[in-house]
Formats: structure tokens, sequence, C-alpha cells
């Protein structure tokens, strides 16, 4: 008998016998591995315990929009004229992007999305297609289909200014990210000096107190700024010895940003935009639709890249869908009804946003088992899986990590199973413990 062999079935008799499956120093554990509900857990170490669970929430989120709004579901973009279309070219009135929820708009992460650049020319050319050369009016973002709020107001300030932490608007716009690029200095402790954003952001003012790191020191900057506020703070450290480095921040108004793109794109073509008010404009007339890319598409980048643009996207959506109303509120309140109706026991579940980016996320390792048996009921139970990432060989899981936590919840062969770990300071003992435990539990369809 292998070591190997010998360690997971050590492993496996440990659990059997009442041991742990897993021993962490202060940590707060919760392990649940079953191949069928109601049949008796091949492991349950704190299976019932209610733990944050960080981004495996987003195998909550992404598995509830694919009953609820079904996997081929696609987002509406819409170009209006309100006014009129004098003979000379002349729109006498506004125009508008009317944003129906689309993540993935501008883009291009996802097939069926134009980067943000192709996106804009494509509507450009669809103004010029309707014979518009003069708007005496403005050009519109608009993102009144969902709440105003961008991001649930339990997330971190650490985290708002930068991508990851970017907020679902119903016009969302390249991820509502952009990339801050810096100049280092020639020697640790110098001035970092800002280069330039892309895309371009001119409304955005930057306090910078970023300084130049050593060589080979990465990314250690971070921003600081709050949704709809163009005043934004930015400190730590980027790499020397490189002539550009580029961070991620997330964009403070994306309707307004996508709005002044395609305007200035516009000026660029001699298409005027005078920018008045235009009173009695009268009801909006759309010309051009922009169709996302389907849902199923949508959630395989979700769960694959850990995006949580797209999973708070699908949540205001699954609001709108259930209650017509696109908020985090209403999204949560559809899932957990869902869930609810399917037998799901979340008496120990706690959901305030979509992507798990929140600590006031809960939930048992049980009741992500029980959700995940519950999915292979469904037709697109193999393109959810496929969403999956691949940890370890022979395992398919969504990971959740943030600052004290690790965590996995997927499958193996026939079993369903979730690992929690919270509350533990020792990050290698966290990521080491936590892989170890993937390895027990990959081997109990081998072995038991």
């Amino acid at each position: 008998m292998t070591i190997l062999r010998k360690f997971f079935l050590f492993g496996m008799a440990a659990q059997v016998c009442g041991a742990d499956f897993l021993s962490l120093d202060h940590a707060s554990i919760g392990i649940y591995a079953t191949r069928s509900k109601g049949e008796k857990p091949l492991v349950d170490q704190g299976g019932d315990l209610s733990l944050v669970p960080s981004s495996c929430m987003k195998i909550v989120t992404t598995a509830a929009a694919l009953h609820l709004l079904g996997p081929k579901h696609r987002f509406e973009t819409l170009l209006e004229t309100s006014g009129s279309l004098i003979e000379e070219g002349i729109l006498h009135g506004n125009l508008y992007i009317r944003g129906g929820g689309d993540p993935c708009l501008g883009s291009g992460r996802v097939a069926g999305s134009l980067p943000w650049v192709e996106q804009i020319r494509a509507w450009a050319d669809a103004v010029e297609k309707l014979g518009i050369r003069k708007i005496e009016g403005r050009v519109l973002g608009d993102a009144g289909l969902w709440e105003k709020a961008l991001a649930p107001p339990s997330w971190s300030w650490e985290d708002l200014g930068n991508y990851y932490g970017a907020g679902a608007s119903a016009l969302s716009f390249h991820e509502n990210r952009y990339r801050l690029v810096f100049k280092p200095g020639k020697k640790a402790g110098d001035a970092a000096a800002i280069c330039r954003t892309d895309p371009p952001l001119p409304h955005l003012s930057i306090r910078n107190e970023v300084k130049t790191g050593p060589a080979g020191s990465g990314d250690q900057a971070c921003i600081y700024g709050s949704e709809f506020s163009w005043l934004q703070f930015v400190r730590g450290t980027v790499p020397a010895a490189v002539e550009e480095f580029a961070i991620q921040g997330a964009i403070p108004d994306p309707a307004e940003t996508c709005a002044g793109l395609l305007a200035e794109e516009l000026l660029r073509r001699g298409i005027a935009v005078e920018g008045n008010m235009i009173a009695g404009e009268g009801r909006r007339v759309p010309f051009h639709t922009t169709f996302s890319p389907i849902v199923q598409e949508i959630v395989h980048w979700t769960n694959r890249e850990s995006v949580n643009l797209y999973a708070e996207h699908l949540l205001k959506h699954m609001g709108m869908h259930s209650f017509k109303e696109g908020s985090t509120e209403a999204g949560i309140r559809a899932v957990m009804t869902f869930w609810e109706s399917q037998g799901i026991d979340l008496s120990g579940f706690q959901m305030v946003d979509g992507s798990g980016l929140s600590r006031k996320n809960l939930a048992t390792a049980k009741c992500l088992v029980e959700l995940l048996l519950k999915m292979r009921e469904a037709i697109f139970f193999g393109a959810f899986v496929e969403s999956l990432p691949e940890p370890e060989k022979g395992i398919r899981a969504k990971s959740g990590s943030m600052s004290l936590m690790k965590g996995y919840a997927g499958y193996t062969g026939d079993t369903a199973f979730a690992v929690l770990v919270n509350q533990c300071k020792d990050r290698k003992a966290l990521q080491e413990g936590v892989r170890s435990a993937l390895f027990k539990i990959g081997a109990l369809k081998k072995e038991l």
C-alpha cells in the first residue's frame, strides 16, 4: 500500500471514528460530503456551522440564475432618441443608452461581447446609419431600470475602489473597471507617477500617494473611493525596474462613463453634440439593440473566473424577473424563495450579496452540498458542472478565498462536498489544510 493511499485511508478512518477530518488551530471548520440527500454523509465535520463562504456563494447565485432566468436568456441594451430628427440630420433631442443589465457590455471577455472600443464604434456606426449629423441635446446613459446603489452596503471600504469591488449598474460598461497606469521611480521609496487611465476618465481626480517598491514586489497598491464619487485615493507601492505598471480600479459612475465615451467618438466623427437641455422632448424611440451573451455563458465565466460583477448582475436581474425590482434585496428574496421551494434547508444561511464579497454572508457546508445535489436534477446540470474550475484532477469545485478564510464547494465523481474554513490567521496552514481536505475527499469515491 502506497504512503499516499495510507494517508487517504487514515484520514477517512479518523473521520469514521469521530476524529477531525481537518484540524487547524483556532479555526472554524465546516466539511460535508455525501452522495445523495438523506444518505449517511461520508464526511460531516461541523457541517451545520454557519461560516463565511466567500466566493463559494457564487454557486448559490449562478445555479438559481440558470433556473430563474433560463440558460438562453439575454440582456438587451437600447440606443434611443428623444425629440425629433430634422431632415438636415439634426436631432432636436437627446441620445440615450438605456441599460438592460448586461454585465458583459464592452467587456470582450465572453464570446458575443465586444471590447469597449469596438462597442463604442458599433454604436457610433448605428448613429451615423440613422442619419444623425448633429445632436442639439446630450448623450445620456440611463441606468434607471435598477436601483441607483451599485454595491451592497456591507462591502468593505478596502474593496470598493478596486476592480473586484465594482458594483452592478443597469448600465455597466467594461465590467466597470479601468486600468490606472503608473511610471515607477528609479528606486524603492521614490514617488510613482500616474500616466493615464484606460478607458479615459476625464472626470476622475486621484490623490496619488503611491511609492515605488522593490523590483518584483508586484501590485501592492489599493484604490479607495466610493461609487459616484470622482475623487479617489490610491496608496501603496508598485514595483521598480519596469517602464510602466498598471493596477485596476472600479469606475465610479459607469453609466456616465459609457455615455461620455460614445459622445467623444461621435465628436471624432464630426457629429456635433451641443449638450443643450431639451424641454418637452417626448417619448423615446429605440433604433438599435445590443444583445448580451446568454446566461449560460455568463454563469460559466462567473464561476470560472470568479467575476463578482457578473454575480451581482445576475442577482439584481433575478429580483427584476421575480419581483419587478432590480435591487440586491429583491434578488436575494428571489434566490432564497427559489431554494426554499426546492427543499433546501436555509436555517443556517444568510445572503447579503450575490458574489460572496461581503463578510456578512453565511452558509453551512451541508446547505451548499444539498444545493449541489439538487442541481443534478436540472437539464443544464452539465453546463453548470463545466462552469466550475478543476482545482485537482477529478474534482470540479468553486473556490472561495479572502483573508482568514478559504473554501471549496463542488463535485468529485458521484459525491458532492463543501469545505469551509474561517478565522485562520496562518495563511500557509490555511492553504495546505484545505488542499489536504480536497485530496481526502477526492479519495472517498475510490476507497469507500
